[in-house]
């Protein structure tokens, strides 16, 4: 091989490293790279966001293909910016897709990392908050309540979407509730039902209102037993258990295509007919659950149940006054 030639090899194989280190040091900023800003003025960049506050926005942009240096730095005005699109951080995706399963000790940290952003329009903030709120009180429905309602006052306070407030108003309740402030929950259950005009919101609410009015009656009953002898006492218990069946069975009778909430009413309309006394009504219900929304989460309970009523034979048909 001759001397200029040799020359000319090592040259190319020179450049072809040079390149090659340029690409490689590019791909951890390209796989980073996964945040969209897009501006006012039109332009949109695909980029890593550094830093962001409610006055600037820091980003690193991934360079060009074969270009050295493989990433820039830009420091953008937040008031040019018309929104952000936040991608998913390294393990957040398969999280945040089970969410609503996921332990508080898993969710806690993507919470405490995210909740600054809750006013920022498209943030996953308020998602992540609601779903650790729920999972503290799913896993110590007592004291966890009062963890819980910080979390969900925050992200009423400052979500962005009125859909997330929302969600976060319906944890609020249910932690009021957990917590024994029926007074309070049936309160604010009952001025959110008139604000709202979300139909599935409505249906929730009247959920948590009649769960409210059970728990009312259920204490009712304990701290006055005889309360069928009471004449004070006897229309306020009567007040309570028609108003919540009638609450537990609205989505069944007129929201039938919500078939969750209205497998979910049949239910619980059991349950409180049961209490009760009406044992034949609280299996009459529990069977339209099975004809009605037989592919329900509740279905096998309603078997369940059913079973259990069959399997124990009362005296009498109705065994409370």
């Amino acid at each position: 091989m001759s001397a200029d030639l040799f020359q000319c090899v090592v040259r190319i194989a020179g450049a072809a490293r040079l390149a090659l280190a340029a690409a490689l040091a590019a791909q951890p900023l390209a796989a980073a790279a996964q945040d969209l800003v897009v501006l006012k003025n039109g332009e949109t960049l695909a980029c890593r966001i550094d830093d962001l506050t409610d006055n600037i926005v820091n980003v690193t942009l991934p360079g060009a293909a074969g270009v050295t240096g493989g990433s820039a730095r830009r420091t953008l005005q937040a008031a040019a910016v018309e929104r952000i699109e936040f991608g998913f951080r390294e393990g957040e995706e398969a999280l945040f897709a089970r969410r609503h399963e996921a332990t508080s000790a898993e969710l806690k940290p993507w919470w405490d990392d995210s909740f600054a952003h809750l006013h920022r329009p498209r943030s996953r903030s308020a998602a992540w908050g609601v779903a650790y709120g729920a999972a503290l009180m799913r896993e110590d429905p007592s004291g966890g309540a009062g963890r819980a309602l910080p979390v969900f006052d925050h992200v009423i306070a400052r979500a962005w979407s009125p859909a997330d407030a929302g969600l976060a108003k319906q944890g609020r309740l249910r932690a009021l509730m957990a917590k024994g402030d029926l007074e309070t929950a049936t309160a604010e259950a009952r001025a959110f039902a008139r604000e709202t005009e979300d139909p599935g919101l409505l249906v929730e609410v009247e959920h948590l209102l009649a769960l409210a009015d059970f728990e009312a009656l259920k204490a009712l009953e304990e701290e006055h037993p005889r309360w069928v002898e009471d004449e004070e006492v006897r229309p306020r218990r009567e007040e309570l258990y028609h108003r919540a069946l009638d609450q537990f069975l609205n989505p069944h009778l007129f929201h039938a295509t919500r078939e969750e909430a209205a497998a979910r009413g049949l239910h619980h309309a059991a349950e409180l007919l049961l209490f009760g006394g009406e044992r034949d009504e609280a299996k009459a219900r529990w069977e339209d659950l099975l004809a009605l929304y037989p592919a329900t989460a509740l279905a096998a309970t309603a078997r369940e149940r059913l079973a259990s009523l069959d399997a124990s034979e009362p005296s009498s048909q109705d065994t409370r006054p």
